[in-house]
């Protein structure tokens, strides 16, 4: 299992981003959480490989079809992933 921290900067508040985001997680079986701060979504992921590739281009291309990636980062964590199901804060 791995974990990333995944920071999307744009149009991403207010526009069911990180409602999406849970959902395409929930879809591939991702754990973890989204979470707004100031003007950016924080993204913490932990799942296989494939998933997570799955899950990091699904969500930089738009999670939601009104939201808008500007910019992204992704750090790769040596972190156990204390979360049994993927939430929203």
């Amino acid at each position: 299992m791995e974990t990333r921290l995944i920071i999307v900067i744009g149009h991403v508040q207010g526009v069911g981003f990180r409602f999406s985001t849970k959902m395409i997680a929930d879809e591939l079986g991702i754990t973890g959480y989204a979470e707004n701060i100031q003007d950016y979504v924080e993204i913490l992921a932990t799942g296989n490989e494939e998933a997570l590739e799955a899950f990091t281009k699904r969500v930089i291309e738009g999670a939601s079809p009104s939201s808008r990636v500007d910019d992204h980062s992704i750090k790769q964590l040596n972190l156990d992933d204390s979360y049994k199901k993927f939430i929203t804060k």
